[in-house]
């Protein structure tokens, strides 16, 4: 392994570990409780390295939240692909998202925690979430594109952008059965993604 290569696996190392921290810290106590201190000195770095890594205790957040959300995105990716119909693998993509969403300490302590004034990370799973609304994005539209290569790119793209919203809207303000809802975003689809005559 090269200088430089070690370089990289030890800083993806140490990023790793802090994440874990913080959330475990987030879990545990909330996200207004974190202390960007208390992280550095539980995951073994300095405060000037987790500051160089991550910039700021947002920066750590958005981190946390980006990760997370590629977790998601692997189940994602899975439930896609176990479906050759697009709308039956729309709704059985949404209600895992919803189900796992349910089950995830993580987003629990998010949720929960905005719901009694601790709003620091919620931000990234609405206002702020551009970077994960878009990971989301280029997924389904990557898959969608293979799927039914005759839909004009704007059709994908309003297809794609209408199921990112409305699964992130539920994710953030779970009204329905996660079974209920997919239905309702596979009927979207297949109104959306039917051929014009």
């Amino acid at each position: 392994m090269s200088g430089e290569s070690l370089r990289l696996e030890f800083r993806r190392q140490v990023r790793e570990r802090v994440l874990t921290t913080a959330h475990r810290q987030t879990v545990e106590r909330g996200w207004e409780r974190v202390r960007v201190g208390e992280v550095a000195v539980e995951a073994g770095v300095s405060r000037p390295t987790l500051y160089r890594e991550f910039g700021n205790k947002d920066g750590l957040g958005e981190a946390l939240m980006n990760r997370e959300a590629e977790r998601f995105f692997a189940a994602i990716r899975d439930a896609l692909a176990q479906h050759d119909d697009v709308p039956r693998a729309v709704a059985a993509a949404t209600r895992l998202t919803l189900e796992e969403a349910a089950e995830n300490p993580l987003l629990r302590a998010v949720l929960t925690g905005s719901r009694s004034g601790d709003v620091g990370l919620l931000p990234f799973l609405t206002s702020r979430s551009e970077s994960i609304r878009e990971s989301a994005r280029a997924l389904l539209a990557t898959w969608l594109e293979q799927q039914m290569p005759e839909l004009l790119p704007s059709t994908v793209e309003e297809t794609v952008d209408a199921v990112v919203r409305l699964v992130i809207s539920h994710v953030v303000a779970p009204a329905l059965d996660p079974v209920d809802v997919g239905e309702r975003i596979a009927h979207l689809v297949s109104a959306l993604v039917r051929p014009q005559s």
